[in-house]
């Protein structure tokens, strides 16, 4: 900024400010009056109140009546003479784990946002809803019961900016002590109960669990990741019985329940005994737009009525405008002709990586698991050479894989590479192996 733009109270501010600051004007000296400052300066005594009442704020000076302004000790922190440098966050960014532009109609999803701007205008002017906009809890409610048969009362269900954040709001109400899960662990639900101290109890089976007490299994049962197995119907009574027995609570993370590409999805846990003690979590982040950070959790009615007391303690972290805009995308059918596109392409991409993979596994260097589902495989390569040599062409083309610890396996994902692409793409990656 110019300093003719600079307003002349906050230029006069400065000045003796900086004065006292550089110690020329040093502890109770006594400034001139306002009147004497303004004639000498030839200014108005508006200004020069002006910029006392500033420093007065500010504590560098004391008004002391019938005696006036009076300089104030200021004990400076010694200021470093070298500017540290602030090493900037990059967040890398993956080509095969976007959305393709085939994914989703994003002309339609902003016709669909210009309705509620239009026509909805007047709720965008008041606060939102801590446990969502109605809304869109109805939608949601409707497609639960349709999609998963999971039955809930629509105040049950609490909306939030992801897992991660619905899992806070249960563990402030809850208060309980220690989890289990099936390895691997999903790393950012678990680091949520790592930060409220609980016992983490991972465990390889469900034979295992059942032999363990803990307060929640955390679990997805229809997608176990990475594989995307499916929890049995045996298991499933198991965990049931297990939850009863010790008191505890199902979080049931419907992770890409839909994504099966050679059977029919499989029900949810909540579908089995009405959701008694299950905690239903679902998100909209695969299935939706990425950059549109919406999940949601339906409570069992114990946890609920704990919840009804406490949820003014929370606040909403999803913007009013997205949930309206999707509670409509979701009334109009939208979002049921997105989800049925989207499977259709995906299947397409899994049968395309899953020929091309097979392609170029003539010398048997690698195996291929995982590929019934999700949006990503599995490849399990005979040596660490076969390996390295993959990740290595992956980090050629910025491509995104996660190594399976003390093995020689690794998980790649395929949802932003473009179905007429993969073939080329593939015989790239595994260039020289």
């Amino acid at each position: 900024m110019e300093k003719m733009n600079i307003p002349l109270y906050q230029r006069l501010y400065e000045d003796i400010k900086y004065k006292i600051r550089r110690n020329e004007y040093k502890k109770n000296t006594k400034l001139e009056s306002i009147r004497s400052l303004a004639k000498r300066l030839d200014i108005s005594t508006t200004t020069v109140e002006k910029a006392y009442n500033q420093l007065l704020v500010e504590g560098y000076i004391i008004s002391i009546p019938r005696s006036g302004y009076v300089v104030l000790a200021v004990n400076l922190l010694e200021q470093s003479r070298h500017k540290s440098l602030v090493e900037p966050i990059v967040t890398p960014t993956h080509p095969n784990t976007k959305l393709t532009d085939d994914l989703f109609d994003i002309k339609n999803y902003k016709a669909i946002l210009n309705k509620v701007i239009n026509y909805e205008s007047e709720k965008l002017y008041t606060e939102c809803d801590p446990r969502g906009e109605l809304e869109l809890r109805e939608e949601i409610r409707k497609y639960v019961l349709s999609e998963r048969d999971v039955k809930c009362d629509v105040n049950q269900i609490i909306i939030g900016p992801g897992i991660q954040n619905l899992l806070h709001i249960l563990l402030n109400i809850s208060h309980k002590k220690s989890v289990t899960y099936l390895t691997p662990e999903f790393k950012k639900a678990m680091n949520v109960f790592r930060a409220y101290n609980y016992t983490l109890k991972p465990r390889k089976t469900i034979k295992e669990i059942s032999r363990i007490k803990a307060d929640y299994l955390y679990i997805s049962p229809s997608n176990i990741y990475p594989t995307g197995e499916v929890i049995k119907v045996k298991s499933r009574n198991e965990i049931i019985k297990w939850s009863n027995q010790n008191n505890a609570y199902i979080i049931e993370d419907d992770y890409n329940y839909f994504l099966r590409y050679n059977s029919y999805t499989v029900p949810s846990i909540h579908s089995y005994n009405n959701g008694g003690n299950v905690i239903y979590m679902g998100s909209f982040s695969k299935i939706f737009l990425p950059s549109l950070r919406l999940s949601f959790m339906i409570l069992p009615v114990s946890l609920y009525n704990i919840y009804r007391e406490n949820y003014s303690r929370f606040s909403q972290g999803v913007s009013k405008l997205e949930q309206l805009t999707l509670a409509r995308f979701m009334k109009e059918g939208c979002f049921r002709r997105h989800t049925k596109k989207l499977f259709n392409i995906y299947k397409e991409k899994n049968e395309a990586i899953t020929s091309s993979l097979k392609l170029q596994n003539k010398h048997k260097n690698f195996s291929i698991r995982g590929n019934d589902s999700n949006l990503h495989v599995i490849l399990d390569f005979r040596t660490k050479y076969f390996l390295n040599t993959f990740t290595r062409n992956c980090d050629r083309y910025s491509l995104k894989y996660e190594k399976i610890n003390g093995t020689n396996s690794v998980i790649f994902p395929y949802s932003g590479i473009e179905t007429k692409d993969i073939k080329k793409l593939i015989k790239d990656l595994f260039y020289n192996m």
